[in-house]
Formats: structure tokens, C-alpha cells, sequence
């Protein structure tokens, strides 16, 4: 069981799998299989308990909700072969894919003695990996900005026409700066020692 003081958050980068078991005496049954990318010594088998579905979860849901068509959970590393072949050449692919990395992220955040099993150039490949997810998240963020852009510029015709077919005049926009101050006529009574308001 994860210790309360593991903030490194070890779990994130182990390969999980969840499958069925095809033999007897446990045919059909839910296994899950442990392992850390890169290392192919040390793999654990084992019957589906509570404790795994809670350390887990998203691998669970994954195999719970699970479709032959469905890829891993993360960017696959196919796609980034297929978007940056020069990057990721087809054999370093086809290593990554037998020590169990499948996705990009996992790369990224691979351990250096994770790293190890993958050979020379592993860490260049660690740093490339992180930046093609940089540069992916940034084009998808701008993508996301600029469509938002376009439905508020949408939104404000739309709001346009819709005053104008009321006849009610479009709102003012106040201008840049600080509002003008409101002159208030004030005068000093003196035997009242208090200030009168007109």
C-alpha cells in the first residue's frame, strides 16, 4: 500500500493494466498486471481486489468501461511517430512499445533509472518527449482561445441585432480612466461646528 509520504507520486508512472484472466481455475476472472516501464524483470500478477480498483481508478474505469477500439489513457506513441517521424524514429518506437511504454506522457516522466533499460540517447528522447507535449498542449490551447474568440464575437452580432430589432439603444461603454468625481455643494456652520448639506 502507497505510504502517506510518497509525494513523488510513484503510481503515476507504472504501467497498469487490468485484463481477464483466460485459464482456469480463474478464466474470466479480473487480473491486474503492475509493472514499471522499462524494467521487464520485475511484473506483478494478481487477482483484482478492492485495495487495486482504489489505488488505481482510472485504470479500473478504463477496464470497466473498456472497448476493443479504445487506446491507452494519454497521448499514444504511434501518434507522436506519425506527427514527428524525424523525432521518433520506428525502431525507438518499436523499443518503447516492448518495454511497455504507451504513451508519451509515460516517456516524459520516466525515471532515469527507467530510463536506463531504453539504452543511449534515453534522456534525449525524455526531453523530446516533453516537448512535443508542450508544444501539442500550447497549439491546442491557442486552437481553444481563438475559438472562443470567434463565438464572442458571434455572441456580441448576435446581441447587436437583437438591440436593433428592439430599438433600444446599444449601451455606452464608459470610457478609459476613473469616473469623474460628483461635485456635492457643502457649507460650514459653524455654531453647529458641523458641515450642512444644501
Amino acid at each position: 500500500m502507497p505510504l502517506d509520504s510518497d509525494i513523488a507520486d510513484a503510481d503515476s508512472k507504472l504501467h497498469v493494466e487490468f485484463y481477464e484472466y483466460e485459464k482456469e481455475p480463474y478464466k474470466g476472472k479480473p487480473f491486474v498486471r503492475i509493472m514499471t516501464p522499462g524494467d521487464k524483470t520485475n511484473i506483478i500478477e494478481a487477482p483484482v481486489q478492492e485495495y487495486h480498483k482504489r489505488r488505481f481508478p482510472r485504470q479500473w474505469l478504463y477496464f470497466a468501461t473498456r472497448n476493443e477500439e479504445t487506446e491507452a489513457i494519454g497521448t499514444p506513441i504511434e501518434a507522436w511517430h506519425k506527427e514527428q517521424p524525424e523525432t521518433l524514429n520506428k525502431f525507438q518506437r518499436d523499443e518503447l512499445l516492448i518495454l511497455k511504454f504507451q504513451t508519451v506522457e509515460q516517456i516524459a516522466t520516466a525515471s532515469d533509472a527507467q530510463l536506463q533499460r531504453v539504452g543511449m540517447g534515453a534522456t534525449g528522447l525524455r526531453e523530446k518527449a516533453r516537448n512535443y507535449l508542450a508544444t501539442r498542449n500550447s497549439s491546442i490551447a491557442s486552437n481553444q482561445l481563438e475559438q472562443t474568440r470567434k463565438e464572442l464575437e458571434e455572441l456580441k452580432q448576435q446581441m447587436a441585432k437583437l438591440l436593433a430589432a428592439t430599438g433600444e439603444p446599444e449601451p455606452k461603454r464608459p470610457g478609459p480612466g476613473r469616473p469623474r468625481k460628483e461635485s456635492v455643494d457643502v457649507q460650514y456652520d459653524a455654531s453647529i461646528g458641523d458641515a450642512g448639506h444644501e
